[in-house]
């Protein structure tokens, strides 16, 4: 499921995601556990906890991202 389309609160598993240097510069990686932490209206971005660090990512970006929900 795209990380998008996950519940905000919920924690998750990136399984694959786009050939995007800024994400590999941020630390995403296949297999790194995050935390959906709030999903903004109208198509706004989606804020994901990684540890202790915080991001915003664009829906663009985030539809591209798939993810798996931890259990």
């Amino acid at each position: 499921m795209s990380l998008y389309k996950m519940k905000k609160k919920c924690n998750c598993v990136i399984e694959s995601l786009p050939s995007v240097p800024l994400l590999d510069a941020m630390g995403f990686r296949k297999g790194q556990c995050i935390a959906i932490k709030s999903k903004q209206p109208f198509g706004g971005p989606v804020v994901v906890c990684m540890g202790n660090r915080s991001f915003a990512l664009a829906r663009e970006l985030a539809e591209q991202i798939t993810v798996k929900e931890d259990s």
